[in-house]
């Protein structure tokens, strides 16, 4: 259940920022309603199941070579440190696309999976957090078990933060510079502190 909440807990720190799918959900609940956002979001959250599933076994099959632990985690520090920075300093929020969505709630399902796969911070953002899980010991044995466990809790974490979209777009479209800067700097501040104890077990 560790790696569950783990799942949930990282997926909502990666989605609650303003992007790609969250901004096609919040969209989609001001020109067709709430109910064809959140199928929309159940969509993308599905399709990072899979996802979430994908960078576990790559950074498994990395983390089996000799001296990866290490290596993993020096390639690790520049990149949480640069996502805290380009948070921080250079983040803007996405400009949503003008017309409505059209099609029935399946093609908003599929809709939703289609764009969390063009999302492509997805997979490297998952392996490089499944490797840290299991370099610092989260991952107690090898086994699909725990994967699709810690799969899950992703899907639960991106349904759960793309149904707030939903349920706020009128609000978060309104003020959303404001929300997109508090957003950016609160995850930017989760990146350094991971960047930073990284660079402390490695000292």
């Amino acid at each position: 259940m560790i790696l569950f909440a783990a799942g949930i807990f990282l997926s909502l720190m990666g989605s609650l920022p303003p992007g790609l799918i969250s901004l096609a959900v919040a969209h989609t609940s001001i020109m067709r309603g709430v109910l064809p956002a959140m199928i929309l979001g159940l969509g993308a959250a599905f399709a990072e199941f899979f996802q979430a599933v994908g960078a576990v076994v790559f950074a498994g099959w990395f983390l089996e070579h000799p001296y990866a632990a290490s290596v993993f985690q020096m390639l690790a520090i520049p990149i949480f440190l640069g996502l805290a920075i380009y948070l921080w300093f250079y983040a803007k929020p996405p400009k949503a696309t003008e017309g409505g969505s059209t099609g029935s709630l399946a093609w908003q399902f599929w809709r939703g999976i289609m764009v969390s796969f063009f999302n492509l911070l997805a997979i490297p953002y998952w392996v490089a957090y499944a490797g840290w899980l299991k370099v610092n010991g989260w991952w107690q044995e090898d086994g699909w078990a725990l994967t699709v466990l810690f799969a899950a809790g992703v899907t639960v974490g991106t349904a759960l933060a793309l149904a707030l979209y939903a349920w706020l777009a009128t609000e978060l479209t309104r003020r959303s510079d404001m929300v997109a800067k508090v957003a950016n700097r609160v995850v930017a501040l989760i990146f350094l502190g991971l960047a930073l104890k990284l660079l402390y077990d490695l000292i």
